[in-house]
């Protein structure tokens, strides 16, 4: 999650979401959930409860249960609110380069005999909106290349694992990874090859910032 919520936003909104969702939910497990340590855990809940987002009732066992109040709600509801605006300007972004890098697969296509499919890399959302974009524009997805191994062994995890009779129908690879796209980008450059590397605009990779290679 981002969007352009600050981390703590990130993090205020999970736990009243968490706190809102389970019955029980302790220090350890909203640690747990957001990965930060034990004392980051337990200032964040303190935190919450001191503006009056949360409230604690002693358990049994010396345990804790907490409260979403009628602010909590309130606050959860501009945060949900704020996330799902700019994710629509994100989406929007996204599509449009996208559109653009289908633009330019297909003048391509127009003028080489070669494979003229593309190799979606990296996983997640923004790669099914790309999928989405290139199947508008008759733009077979030939594979996923996923080489942050993101989705475990779902996808192929390295170029050369991919068999002769796909790879000859590739003519680019398309990085798709929002993540650490110039990661991604950094060791599709870095191995040896003939496939162009497309990154869209909104991941700002500078290529020329990189010892380019061809995948």
């Amino acid at each position: 999650m981002d969007r352009n919520l600050t981390v703590n936003e990130q993090h205020e909104l999970r736990v009243l979401e968490l706190v809102e969702e389970r019955d029980r939910i302790t220090q350890r497990g909203v640690a747990t959930e957001l990965e930060i340590a034990l004392g980051m855990a337990n200032a964040l809940i303190k935190r919450l409860v001191h503006k009056g987002y949360i409230k604690v009732k002693d358990a049994p066992s010396r345990r804790y249960k907490y409260y979403i109040t009628p602010e909590g709600f309130i606050e959860k509801g501009r945060l949900v609110s704020k996330y799902i605006a700019t994710s629509f300007k994100y989406f929007g972004e996204v599509r449009r380069d996208y559109e653009m890098l289908a633009n330019q697969v297909s003048a391509n296509h127009a003028s080489t005999s070669q494979g003229t499919g593309v190799c979606c890399v990296g996983t997640g959302e923004v790669m099914e909106i790309a999928q989405m974009v290139f199947a508008a524009h008759n733009i077979e997805v030939v594979c996923v290349l996923d080489v942050l191994a993101d989705e475990g062994e779902q996808h192929f995890q390295n170029f050369r694992d991919i068999p002769d009779e796909i790879a000859s129908q590739i003519g680019c690879l398309v990085i798709t990874e929002s993540r650490r796209p110039h990661k991604v980008f950094e060791i599709l450059a870095s191995t040896e090859g003939e496939k162009e590397i497309l990154a869209p605009a909104f991941m700002k990779i500078n290529k020329s910032s990189f010892q380019l290679g061809r995948v």
